[in-house]
Parts: structure tokens; sequence; C-alpha cells
């Protein structure tokens, strides 16, 4: 007959290993990175609108002949809002990642900033969606 080792439960608990305290991440890099990521993609949204040109043929009233005519951004106060609103965006980007470039490297006040951050990133979410709806319904009015 083979004998079984019975394993007490008590012993198996002392055994183990101690819990780790739970680790507290450290997210400022990604922080940095999408305010970079901010700052790009509305400096590009800023270039493309600017330089972005359409020509659309249309009727000239009471002549049967039809004419070019170039569109830009400036025709229309909703484009010169929402470019004003993207460019807004893109330098609010660059500061704030400066700024959290610098509570990296000085994190005794890394609490209070990231409250402002986080108001002042809704302030800036408000804007932007203010001018893009603006857009829109004026594209809907045409």
């Amino acid at each position: 007959m083979a004998a079984t080792a019975k394993t007490d439960p008590e012993s198996i608990k002392s055994e183990e290993a101690p819990a780790a305290p739970p680790c507290r991440s450290n997210y400022s890099s990604v922080d940095v990175a999408l305010r970079g990521l901010l700052f790009a993609a509305s400096v590009t949204a800023v270039v493309v609108m600017v330089t972005a040109k359409q020509t659309e043929i249309v009727p000239v009233p009471g002549l049967p002949i039809k004419v070019p005519l170039e569109a830009k951004f400036s025709d229309s106060p909703a484009f010169v809002y929402f470019i004003s609103a993207l460019s807004v965006a893109g330098l609010y980007g660059i500061l704030t990642a400066l700024a959290s470039i610098s509570i990296i490297s000085k994190p005794a006040h890394a609490t209070r900033y990231l409250l402002h951050f986080a108001l002042w990133d809704v302030l800036m979410l408000g804007i932007v969606a203010s001018a893009t709806g603006a857009l829109e319904a004026w594209h809907i009015s045409d």
C-alpha cells in the first residue's frame, strides 16, 4: 500500500509568498503622448482646411452659361470659427504637453494639475464640438 501524504492547509498558507502591494501606475508619459497627438491632429486639420480649395461650376442667373467659382475657407464664418477652434486646441495641446513634462520632473503638485487639466480638457472639447456643430449646421442649411 502506498502511503498518501496529506498536507495541512495551515502549512500551505504559511508557505505562500506575501501578496505584493498594489502597483501604482504612472501614466504621465501616456498623457504627454496623447497631448502631442492632439497637437499633431489639430495642426494637420488646420493645414488641410486652410489650403483646401474647391471649384464648383455654377450657372449664371439669366444667362445660359456656367462659370467656375472657387470656394475657400474664408468664405464662410462657420469655417473660420472651425479653424480658430482647432488652432486654439492645437495651442492648448502643446502648452499642456509641456506642462505635463514639467509635472513628470516635479510631481509634488501632480494631483492639482491633473484636476486643472481635466477641467480645461472638457472646455476644449466643448469649443471644438461647438465649432463642429456650427460647421455642420452651415453645411445643412446650404
